[in-house]
């Protein structure tokens, strides 16, 4: 069979001049379906014109099945997509997955909806499975984790547990399309090198995902993709591990093992969590050694009833001693933190800013909390009358405020925290020895293209929003 999987073109930040990041899902399962002929598609790279673009690529290719990966945020392009696929290939069998349709099949398929098979959770082996089941070698009631029409009524199979990444092939990255994925003009490509999480913030859609497990690849296993990327000219690397620091002496072991295979000519980038980067003395200067350029960390907040909400516990001192320590080894930090809590007031959301600057973080990442579908905090928030927009999600990129506090209408939370990233990102110190922007060709120029863009966000109130047109 023709396979097209696709991966939407909504981006939740405004950094498309800074980093263009690929799906590397899609690519993992395409490395299961080597009896088919498969392509994969990042639609975040047709920035004008994607229903045209699409079309063609149907009429040319004509897929058999064609899968569909969205977050919540995405599901609005997603339903756009769908209705291309359909008018120019009806029999085309549509399949919808990634985090949206795990955190929502049930509200996704209480009315007809335009997909025919829905995927939750993993697609490794699920996606591989419905195949077969189409191709008649098996009942689809056998395929793990798929809702699928039976009669009019929707059938939802069962999970198989979550899968020993051992199996896994290396992603298929041949088989994109499209492959112009850059940070700061040089080829950028994703690596995973773990799974899932066993923190259970109230925030966070992860677990929702994959349950509270943590599943690792063998380092072997990591280098060996490393290597792949770096013979096809890759020159930064995106660990896009959900909780990489979750083991941090691992984490020390693959970081050494990149310098023993000369591997650390290409840059990397990594999200890390606060208490897990300083959980090891050793990780840190191991990183540098690997020439991590940036590390995202997740603070959330400096405020102990926030941290509290959040359950992260006071981590305070282990912010100021990781950011100070990765600072020290030449290492960037961007500074992840979310605004907008039941109790928060201007003075609470200033503060944040204000820590960030104490700090000396190089890219203050700030967010208003949002009401993921399948969250404990969207549940808390709506139960307390906090959200304000509960449904129209292509606003949950967590730059556009969806919900109000105690003390905040919707609309005073959105000018704050846009009038305090204006502050901050036309302020002298996010261009004069600030690590996102040195020793970057044309980085200045490009910080300053994307902070044009907030200019607009403080007066339309849609910071961050996507630049595709269909």
């Amino acid at each position: 069979m023709k396979i097209l999987l696709l991966a939407m073109p909504d981006a939740a930040n405004n950094f498309h001049r800074i980093i263009k990041v690929p799906n590397l899902g899609l690519c993992s399962i395409a490395a299961q379906l080597k009896l088919h002929e498969v392509k994969v598609v990042d639609l975040v790279l047709v920035h004008r014109d994607i229903q045209a673009w699409l079309q063609r690529l149907l009429r040319d290719f004509r897929p058999d099945v064609v899968g569909i990966s969205s977050m919540s945020f995405q599901y609005e392009s997603a339903l756009k997509v769908m209705s291309i696929c359909r008018a120019i290939l009806p029999q085309a069998k549509l399949v919808l997955g990634g985090y949206h349709a795990t955190l929502a099949w049930r509200e996704l398929t209480e009315q007809p909806p335009p997909f025919d098979f829905l995927v939750r959770g993993e697609g490794e082996h699920a996606f591989p499975a419905l195949l077969e089941a189409l191709d008649g070698q098996r009942s689809f009631f056998d395929v793990p984790a798929l809702s699928w029409s039976r009669h009019g009524t929707f059938v939802h199979n069962p999970t198989a547990g979550l899968l020993d990444l051992a199996q896994l092939p290396l992603p298929a990255r041949d088989a994109r399309v499209l492959d112009g994925f850059t940070y700061f003009d040089r080829k950028l490509d994703c690596v995973e090198t773990s799974r899932g999480c066993t923190m259970t913030c109230t925030f966070c859609s992860i677990t929702g995902m994959y349950g509270t497990s943590f599943r690792c690849h063998q380092v072997d296993r990591v280098i060996e993709d490393l290597k792949v990327l770096q013979k096809r000219g890759t020159r930064t690397v995106l660990l896009v591990d959900d909780n990489i620091t979750l083991d941090s002496r691992r984490f020390t072991a693959l970081a050494r093992a990149i310098v023993d295979h000369s591997l650390n000519s290409m840059e990397y980038l990594v999200q890390a969590s606060v208490a897990g980067i300083v959980a090891d003395p050793d990780l840190i200067p191991a990183l540098a050694r690997a020439n991590f350029a940036m590390v995202f960390l997740g603070i959330e907040s400096v405020l102990p009833q926030n941290l509290a909400l959040f359950q992260k516990g006071d981590i305070r001192e282990k912010t100021e001693r990781a950011v100070g320590l990765l600072r020290r080894h030449g290492i960037g930090v961007m500074g992840g933190f979310i605004i907008g809590n039941p109790d928060d007031g201007p003075e609470e959301i200033r503060e944040v800013f204000r820590a960030s600057r104490r700090l000396g973080i190089d890219l203050p990442y700030v967010q208003c909390v949002t009401p993921y579908p399948g969250t404990r905090i969207r549940e808390e928030l709506l139960a307390a009358g906090l959200v304000t927009n509960p449904d129209r999600l292509s606003r949950y990129t967590g730059f556009m405020c969806n919900v109000r506090t105690k003390r905040l209408s919707v609309g005073q939370l959105n000018r704050i925290m846009n009038w305090e990233n204006l502050k901050v990102f036309f302020s002298p110190s996010m261009f004069i020895g600030n690590y996102f922007v040195r020793k970057r060709e044309k980085g200045g120029l490009k910080v300053l293209l994307n902070n044009l863009d907030l200019v607009r966000g403080f007066f339309t109130g849609d910071q961050f929003r996507s630049r595709h047109r269909f």
